[in-house]
């Protein structure tokens, strides 16, 4: 199945603190995600499946690599998707929280220091297993997902998120990110997903 390349033009000249041309390289780097995702599925459709096995085949390599154009595709969309300050996090968004971490600013501060600790991707998730939320840590798109878990806030910490605006400072840029959190999209998943 060939997947589409989303438009996000729409954030154009509405997200505080992170410039238009630092938006349209990242949107560049996105859509080669997508076209590596098309070409890898494409292959894995005529590749012979029997000659494949653990050392070598071109149908595992196929496989082995799939997960990162696939991961880097879905978090981006997701990134962009909770991008523009809109709405303020649920009651249910707040009481989980209180309950994962004893307050939402402890909730903030711990998003702040997993960004801080990794040039990859921050994703709060709902713990359908604990029934909390967590930050999980993605050091690469497809390294660290813990099973039980469904993304409702994706932060992309690589240096191509920020750099233009930023250079090296991550920590500012995570700041940037708070205030452009779409509330209601990120409210929408946990609904979703609780």
């Amino acid at each position: 199945m060939t997947k589409e390349i989303r438009n996000f033009k729409h954030l154009l000249g509405k997200v505080d603190g992170i410039s238009d041309p630092q938006l349209e390289a990242h949107f560049t780097l996105y859509e080669g995600y997508v076209k590596k995702l098309n070409e890898i599925e494409e292959k894995l459709e005529k590749t012979d499946k029997a000659l494949t096995n653990y050392s070598f085949g071109e149908f595992a390599e196929l496989k082995r690599r799939f997960s990162v154009p696939y991961m880097g595709t879905f978090l981006h969309e997701m990134y962009f998707d909770n991008l523009i300050s809109q709405g303020k996090p649920s009651h249910k968004f707040e009481e989980l929280a209180v309950k994962s971490f004893g307050s939402f600013d402890s909730w903030k501060a711990d998003v702040k220091a997993t960004g801080l600790g990794v040039p990859g991707w921050v994703v709060t998730c709902y713990d359908t297993f604990s029934e909390k939320i967590l930050n999980l840590q993605l050091m690469e798109h497809h390294i660290g997902f813990v099973v039980n878990q469904v993304p409702i806030l994706v932060l992309d910490t690589w240096e191509h998120a920020f750099f233009l605006d930023q250079k090296t400072n991550r920590g500012g840029y995570i700041d940037v990110f708070f205030k452009n959190i779409n509330w209601d999209v990120v409210n929408a998943r946990l609904a979703k997903a609780v």
